[in-house]
């Protein structure tokens, strides 16, 4: 009867035990194949490039929606229209006022030839003049528009490509289109003046603030 009870005893000890015993969770690290994780990884970026993709193609849209009701509004705004005409009037006649001071310049420099006694040999030497005096000053002048693009481009590409700046072109334009007429009653200036000069002081201050976190750490 004895190794009976000690079976009882171990019974009830063991019931005691599972009833009032304590279930602790313990962190366990667990390995996971480097190529799950590689797997993992590029299913994020895929996932995160094509809600970008989509995000960009949205405010491109809209960006351009923005931009055709801009310049559809601008055609029909009389006063913008004028402005665009002026200006772009004065920008061809500063080409063609170029262009005959070059021509002016090559014809200077081709009056060399009238030193030349046979009048066959000097015209050819006159156009040959003519003709290289011409070439180069393109050539300089070409290379100034390109290089000074360029720069230009650059500075923009750094400092302003973002949506913001999207969106401030479409904003000025807008306000200067819309209320064109009123800013030129109190200031007499060219509508397209106005417009490249306002961006121009935009990345100027866009310049100087991302200079600005630059020096201190900010990014």
């Amino acid at each position: 009867m004895a190794w009976k009870f000690r079976y009882e005893k171990a019974e009830q000890t063991k019931r005691y035990a599972q009833t009032h015993q304590k279930t602790t969770e313990v962190a366990v690290e667990k390995k996971v194949p480097y190529e799950k994780c590689d797997n993992r990884k590029i299913q994020l970026e895929k996932k995160y490039k094509n809600m970008t993709a989509g995000y960009e193609s949205i405010l491109f849209l809209l960006a351009w929606y923005s931009i055709a009701i801009t310049l559809f509004t601008a055609i029909l705004s009389p006063v913008f229209f004028s402005d665009c005409i002026s200006f772009f009037s004065m920008f061809a006649k500063g080409i063609l006022s170029l262009f005959q001071k070059f021509v002016a310049g090559a014809d200077s420099f081709g009056q060399l030839s009238s030193g030349i006694s046979n009048s066959i040999i000097s015209g050819i030497v006159y156009w040959l003049i003519v003709s290289i005096v011409m070439g180069i000053l393109f050539i300089i002048t070409g290379l100034l528009i390109i290089g000074t693009g360029y720069q230009v481009g650059k500075i923009y590409r750094k400092y302003c490509w973002d949506i913001i700046s999207i969106m401030v072109v479409i904003m000025s334009t807008a306000i200067i289109i819309y209320f064109g007429k009123w800013i030129k009653s109190i200031i007499p200036i060219n509508l397209i003046m106005l417009l490249l000069l306002v961006h121009a002081v935009y990345i100027g201050i866009r310049c100087y603030v991302k200079n600005w976190r630059e020096k201190r750490g900010y990014f």
